[in-house]
């Protein structure tokens, strides 16, 4: 039987009509900086697949006006 490790990340986001005009962030541990940008946190999401993560689901948090501001990413990889 196959047994499992898991991993949640929070991504804050400020949506815009315009994805490349959102504010990004995701806090990288052992990084000093939050990375920034849509491709910096595709870049950690990309890193945590090469190291076997697989996203199973994620779980978006809005504002009072319904805007996305933070995505949980939720991760799994075998153990």
């Amino acid at each position: 039987m196959t047994k499992w490790e898991y991993k949640f990340v929070q991504i804050d986001v400020n949506l815009s009509p315009i994805l490349k005009l959102a504010r990004w962030g995701v806090t990288v541990p052992g990084e000093a900086k939050p990375r920034t940008t849509m491709e910096g946190v595709e870049s950690h999401v990309n890193d945590l697949g090469k190291d076997g993560w697989e996203l199973v689901s994620t779980l978006n948090g809005t504002d009072q006006h319904g805007v996305i501001t933070r995505a949980i990413l939720f991760m799994k990889r075998a153990v």
